[in-house]
């Protein structure tokens, strides 16, 4: 299964995308059911193509969808905190029937307003909101919202990061994969000092970029002379190797 992030990265993927003439898309065409209103095509689509399917479902009907989520114990009321990630679905005109769906884009506390990712919608208010001409980004009222699916995404993993070694660790002129992840990431920071590398020897170029990330950190004098230490090592987030 796939994470939220490749799932929202599916759908913004598709901004700007314009249908062709009486609904023919890539998404109904990929669903066959080609030429029909494809706002949860769509949302199928993304799903597939992130590694979703299993957790967003395969729909082309907002009502059964709805109700896929809710038999799973996966839907949220609309006045609820939306999450992102979040399938919501909308009412027009405020009944118990889904008309229209989209991807929440990012979180929402309880009532506020919805930023979302659509297909077959407008991009403003004047065109049609539920069979438009594309995949647009939009903002959305909680008086449009019916309610909420909550796809269970694959949680992404947690990085792990090298722990400090201590600093009398670098003062022994250490050689080690470690020194080498070090460089790379003070590279990465914008505190290069080094003319090659970074290598896994302990050099004064190591120095040199280490002090320059303690300053870029805050510190000076004494407390930049590029000995490593925990407090500027933990922000520097080493890779674990």
């Amino acid at each position: 299964m796939g994470t939220v992030d490749v799932m929202i990265a599916a759908a913004s993927a598709d901004v700007g995308y314009k249908e062709g003439s009486n609904n023919k898309t890539k998404h109904g065409a990929w669903y066959g059911l080609d030429y029909n209103p494809w706002c949860d095509m769509a949302i199928s689509y993304w799903a597939n193509k992130s590694g979703n399917a299993g957790v967003v479902g395969k729909f082309a009907y907002c009502p059964s969808h709805v109700n896929w989520f809710k038999a799973r114990g996966q839907w949220v009321s609309k006045n609820s905190a939306a999450r992102r990630g979040d399938i919501v679905f909308y009412t027009w005109d405020g009944g118990a029937v889904a008309d229209h769906v989209g991807i929440v884009t990012a979180d929402s506390p309880a009532g506020h307003d919805i930023k979302t990712i659509e297909g077959n919608t407008s991009a403003g208010t004047s065109g049609s909101q539920g069979n438009g001409d594309g995949c647009y980004r939009r903002t959305r009222t909680r008086s449009q919202v019916l309610g909420f699916g909550r796809p269970a995404y694959t949680k992404p993993a947690t990085p792990k990061y090298a722990p400090f070694p201590g600093a009398a660790y670098f003062k022994g002129s250490p050689r080690s994969a470690l020194i080498t992840a070090m460089g790379k990431r003070l590279v990465a920071e914008g505190c290069s000092a080094y003319s090659s590398g970074p290598g896994p020897q302990w050099t004064a170029a190591d120095r040199k970029s280490y002090a320059a990330w303690q300053r870029k950190r805050g510190f000076s004098g004494a407390d930049a002379d590029g000995w490593p230490g925990k407090t500027t090592w933990d922000a520097l987030k080493v890779p674990a190797v």
